[in-house]
């Protein structure tokens, strides 16, 4: 309870503060709460320089079900220096990223529901880490980005399914859970290379590979890397890579029609792993497919309407804990009158466990999300979700959770 109070209290004082840097302005209007630091942020931003500083937090409530009742508390800082390097050196259309990442609070996945698929995509080990560090350069129709990467930022996403707090929607599960730990997603970069070649404004094809383990320890152990600055490479990590082709209709929508983005992949993790029958496999892989597609527009307003997304991804059987994953949903921009930036999302996830898993999980977990993102201005947003878990971790003895969630969300 202590540390519930104490994370409300620094948030209701940032927000204080906040306000206080800059009254003159009328607050509710502006896109970053801190304003233009005395027209100090707009000079940088003319000079390539672009500041970005947000803070999340969320309350959880599991109602029954899982593994114990309770509630628990999250949040997460981020800050991120995003450079164009072609207006602050003259290298052209290259540009530079760092950032930092701050989460703390306790897991409701880990604490009460005890699922596989996580209950919030900001469920992360306590701690401040640095997270992005790489420069990005085009020549032609190619790029190149190289450093301290997040995998799941280019690869496999949705469209659609950005605004559900259940991890599944986010970086999927046919990866994250069949990979070793993780692979480099939130809340863990990795070093690596990520080559695109855009053959036209829609078509592209693209191919990274990665430091095979984002933690550094085989185990799982997080404090290894908790700071984000320990680099290993070797040791039977192994490595990452993704490849994928696709067609990205939102490149060249022009506000009038239903566009759609179809993109077909692979990964691969090339280390050795423990197949089900208790011998070693080298590698584990997968294929996936995504569709993205705008089903209804809003008459005159480009953003505004129903938006749906379908993916679905596999794992070898031998040696993987989902043998295949499916996620679809809904999403409604500006569902009601006068509340245009507002998002209403209704989403399901189904993951299938691999049939040979020797021990007594065998089935599936599966995830139903109802939520509603309230743009009460352009930098705070209010969402309520509630989440009905289906067989948590695949267990039949454990009886399926209903969790109700609130995330609030500043944009300084």
């Amino acid at each position: 309870m202590e540390k519930i109070i104490t994370s409300i209290l620094c948030l209701c004082g940032v927000f204080a503060l906040s306000v206080q840097i800059s009254a003159q302005d009328n607050i509710w209007d502006r896109e970053q709460l801190s304003g233009d630091w005395g027209g100090k942020r707009s000079v940088w931003a003319a000079a390539g320089y672009e500041f970005s500083f947000s803070y999340d937090v969320e309350v959880f409530r599991n109602a029954s079900g899982g593994t114990s009742k309770g509630t628990v508390i999250e949040g997460l800082g981020y800050g991120a220096l995003d450079i164009d390097l072609e207006k602050a050196t003259g290298w052209s259309r290259a540009d530079f990223r760092i950032s930092t990442l701050w989460t703390h609070g306790a897991s409701p996945t880990g604490k009460h529901v005890g699922d596989e698929l996580t209950v919030s995509n900001m469920d992360a080990y306590d701690g401040l880490r640095l997270y992005e560090v790489w420069i990005d350069k085009s020549v032609g129709k190619n790029s190149v980005r190289f450093g301290n990467l997040l995998a799941d930022e280019e690869f496999g996403g949705t469209e659609y399914g950005g605004v559900f707090f259940n991890a599944a929607f986010g970086q999927p599960a046919f990866w994250s859970a069949n990979t070793l730990n993780t692979g480099p997603a939130f809340n863990v970069t990795a070093l690596g290379f990520r080559y695109r070649r855009n053959f036209t404004d829609a078509w592209y094809a693209q191919a990274a590979v990665y430091d095979g383990d984002t933690f550094d320890s085989a185990s799982g152990d997080a404090t290894l890397n908790q700071h984000g600055t320990h680099f290993e490479l070797g040791n039977g990590q192994g490595w990452t890579s993704l490849y994928e082709i696709g067609r990205n209709g939102f490149n060249t929508d022009d506000g009038t029609g239903l566009p759609g983005w179809y993109r077909v992949g692979a990964w691969h993790h090339s280390t050795s792993f423990s197949k089900h029958d208790g011998t070693n496999g080298e590698g584990n892989w997968g294929l996936y497919g995504i569709a993205d597609k705008m089903l209804w527009r809003e008459e005159g307003d480009g953003d505004q309407g129903l938006g749906s997304f379908l993916r679905f991804g596999t794992g070898q059987r031998d040696r993987s804990r989902f043998h295949w994953v499916l996620d679809t949903g809904l999403s409604y921009t500006g569902l009601l009158p006068g509340r245009d930036e507002d998002v209403a999302g209704l989403g399901f996830v189904y993951a299938k466990h691999a049939g040979d898993i020797t021990d007594a999980v065998k089935s599936h977990e599966a995830v139903i999300e109802a939520t509603y993102r309230i743009q009460l201005t352009p930098a705070i947003y209010l969402q309520p979700d509630i989440q009905w878990i289906n067989r948590p971790s695949g267990d039949n003895t454990t009886s399926d959770a209903l969790v109700f969630g609130l995330r609030a969300g500043f944009n300084f």
